[in-house]
This record gives C-alpha cells, structure tokens and sequence, in this order.
C-alpha cells in the first residue's frame, strides 16, 4: 500500500460553484488513487483519467461559450495534463507502478497552481458574465 498522506489543499478551489465541483470530484479521486493497495491502480487511474477528460471538456466548452480570451492557453495546460496521465497509464500497463505513485504524489500540487493561475481567472471571468 502507498503510505502517501493525501494532499488536501484549499488552492484548488475558486469560488465558482461548477468548478468547485469539479474540483471536489478530482481531488476525492485522487485521495483514492493515491491511498490504495497496488491492486487497485488501475481502477482508480481509470476513474481520474475519466474524470479529467469531463473535467477539461466542462471548462473549455465554458470557455467557447463565453469567448474567453485565455482559452487557447488554458486548453494547451489541459492537453499536457491528459497526456502525462495517458503516458501513465501506459506505463502502468506495462508493469511500473512507481510512474503511477510519483504521478499521483505530483499531480495535486501542480493542480493547485493551475487552479489559481488558469481556473481563478476563468472564475473570476465566468462570474463576470
């Protein structure tokens, strides 16, 4: 079992219910990818992975809608974050479950300066419109 205590952080929250939300949802997944016995992996990159691909889809298609000025930047941060987690995933395929344990301990700390440096703004924005 990974013996990594789980990141909670108030960063990753902006003040705007439905990213909020959002937010919620990604850090209950990844406490649980990041508390479970080996066997588990799979599972629970599976759920993150499917989450995250709602999660960005949500903000850009807001984004769209609202004609966001950031939002070829902010999709850019989305896609690098997407193919880190596929890479992932194929790794863990491949038998190595130490890529999946340093992802998981990295990843909340990195989406904690995305939440305040891509998601604040667009809150803010959203809340404006």
């Amino acid at each position: 079992m990974n013996q990594a205590t789980p990141f909670r952080h108030d960063d990753i929250f902006v003040g705007f219910g439905p990213i909020d939300e959002l937010h919620r949802e990604f850090q209950m997944l990844l406490d649980r990818l990041v508390e479970c016995e080996d066997a588990d992996y799979g599972q629970h990159l599976l759920e993150l992975h499917e989450h995250l691909l709602r999660h960005c889809g949500a903000e850009e298609e807001w984004m769209q809608q609202e004609r966001y000025a950031g939002y070829q930047r902010h999709k850019h941060e989305h896609e690098k974050l997407l193919e880190s987690l596929s890479e992932v995933r194929r790794r863990f395929d491949a038998g190595d479950l130490e890529s999946v344990q340093a992802f998981s301990s990295d990843l909340m700390p990195w989406f904690a300066v995305h939440a305040q440096t891509m998601d604040a703004p667009l809150a803010e924005f959203l809340k404006g419109n």
